[in-house]
């Protein structure tokens, strides 16, 4: 059996070696353009902000010559013949054109950074963090910048720019809506960037701001960016208005492209050719809650889908992949922002009439001299008691308190279930009442009311 896979991030080396592993006479090739084998990408901010001198430890060598796994580096992949049945693929260091058989095709193409119509986006200081190589531009520009903004307010794009504040360089952060509008609500957007703020004095974050253009010199390099706020100098400019599935190749080859412009999959991660699979960024899976079509960029995502996705070809029928709750949380130097299934708008636009609660505790009892503040929001169906989401700001506790509540969504939990949990404690780890408990006793009381 002849097995190709196209791209080698998260998601197609994890279905490349669980493939091995289950299959030892597939025949495997990968193509990819990198010179080299790994990186992990989420970890770039820590090497924007100084952890280690440069991005070594971030990429990893497979040893695919040991598990007999053809990797055609620096290759890039074409085109697909559906019909045939073969992939036409570059050889990037000497143009050489090779085609490639399959019996199976796993599409692992993943995502590309957006590029906004704005003047000045293509200036040679003006970065977007992607790959292993813009991380280490950044990193070295920002070692001579006394002034960075960043354009948007993604996730990702708020890390940078508090390790680049951590770092004492003047960071101003522009974007024309909240932070992380698709993944927490309004309220606890003002409340991270309060927070962000008061924990930074270097970093400023400016939401509902128009952007105009970034000026370039006369030698193509940012040196302000303007809005209808006023003009903000700068000695770089970093890119974060978010990514896309990178799908051209699939269009091309008259593969389904779905609602969130990835490439549309079943329950076994095939596409509308049942020879084709697709993983990870470049696919289109469902939302567990709202059950709608959704294009998740989360690793843990990638790592699942490829996972099913190797099973299916090398074992069909054991695994399926149900969808995602596209759960996520990210790290702002010392401060956690968090969330799993639906925000509150997304949960509306489902067609759920949503009862929220929402505290503000401690991690731990409040006498322990290293207690935190911890932000803890819950939202259920008011109809049928249903979870629906949550959300919490914090220390690290937080990811615990979200992974019980992701837990009981995938089980299609009632908040009165969930709130009969059993859970360990002790005053060094973690509060008697979980602040997730906490939640679930005044959604509780908030139901029983509404009830009368």
């Amino acid at each position: 059996m002849k097995v190709v896979f196209i791209g080698h991030g998260s998601s197609g080396w994890t279905a490349a070696t669980t493939l091995r592993a289950w299959d030892r006479a597939a025949e495997i090739t990968v193509i990819d353009k990198k010179d080299y084998d790994a990186y992990h990408p989420c970890a770039m901010p820590y090497a924007i902000g100084g952890l280690w001198e440069d991005e070594s430890p971030l990429i990893e060598s497979m040893n695919y010559q040991m598990m007999k796994i053809n990797f055609l580096r620096r290759h890039e992949a074409l085109k697909i013949d559906r019909q045939n049945k073969k992939v036409t693929a570059k050889n990037l260091e000497n143009e050489e054109i090779i085609d490639v058989e399959y019996d199976y095709l796993v599409i692992c193409t993943g995502s590309k950074a957006k590029t906004p119509p704005l003047p000045g986006i293509d200036g040679k200081n003006v970065y977007a963090l992607k790959w292993i190589e813009d991380s280490a531009r950044i990193r070295k520009a920002a070692t001579n910048a006394s002034k960075v903004a960043v354009v948007g307010a993604s996730a990702i794009g708020l890390e940078v720019a508090t390790e680049l504040a951590h770092r004492g360089i003047e960071t101003v952060v522009l974007a024309r809506s909240r932070i992380m509008r698709l993944l927490i609500d309004p309220d606890y957007a003002n409340d991270t960037v309060k927070l962000l703020e008061e924990k930074l004095p270097k970093l400023k974050i400016i939401v509902g701001i128009g952007i105009n253009e970034i000026v370039l010199d006369s030698n193509g390099m940012a040196i302000k960016v303007t809005t209808d706020q006023g003009d903000f100098e700068c000695d770089f400019v970093v890119n974060a208005t978010g990514v896309q599935p990178e799908v051209t190749l699939a269009k091309e080859a008259g593969l389904e492209i779905g609602e969130s412009w990835a490439i549309v999959t079943d329950d076994e991660l095939k596409t509308s050719d049942p020879n084709i699979l697709a993983v990870g960024d470049c696919a289109e899976t469902t939302h567990l809650v709202s059950k709608k079509p959704i294009n998740s960029a989360i690793a843990t995502c990638c790592v699942r889908m490829a996972r099913v996705a190797a099973m299916t070809i090398a074992r069909p029928g054991t695994l399926k992949f149900p969808g995602t709750m596209n759960n996520f949380i990210v790290p702002y130097i010392d401060l956690r922002v968090g969330s799993v299934g639906l925000i509150k708008k997304a949960a509306e636009d489902a067609g759920f009439e949503v009862v929220s609660a929402k505290i503000k505790t401690h991690n731990k009892p409040p006498y322990m001299p290293d207690a935190k503040e911890l932000y803890f929001k819950i939202l259920v169906d008011k109809n049928t008691g249903k979870l629906l989401g949550a959300q919490a700001i914090g220390p690290d506790s937080i990811t615990d308190n979200l992974n019980v509540v992701s837990m009981g969504l995938q089980s299609e939990m009632t908040f009165q279930q969930l709130l009969e949990a059993d859970l360990c404690y002790a005053p060094a780890v973690n509060e008697t009442i979980y602040p997730v408990t906490q939640a679930l006793e005044m959604i509780s009381r908030k139901m029983l009311r509404r009830q009368k």
